[in-house]
């Protein structure tokens, strides 16, 4: 079964995206699109999809607690990312 979730507050964080080394541009474009995105998460087990849309443009990631996946920066370039549960 899924559970659906509503995000309340979302925020960026400039010190991270400087030191992704994030385009201006492209950073400032976030920043405003940031401030109010749609965001669809879905949960099955240790299992999300996540979809956040915007003006600019919507992603979506799906991925499992604990195993790495690939995603990708604001600028479009890879990463790999690890996620975990806080006790």
């Amino acid at each position: 079964a899924y559970s659906d979730f509503t995000v309340r507050r979302f925020e960026t964080s400039r010190r991270r995206d400087k030191a992704l080394e994030v385009r201006l541009m492209l950073r400032k474009i976030a920043v405003a699109a940031a401030s109010k995105p749609a965001v669809e998460i879905k949960q099955d087990g240790d299992h999300f999809y996540i979809k956040t849309s915007t003006t600019v443009r919507t992603t979506e990631i799906s991925f499992t607690i604990g195993k790495e996946f690939e995603e990708q920066t604001v600028d479009a370039r890879p990463c790999k990312v690890t996620t975990a549960t806080r006790a």
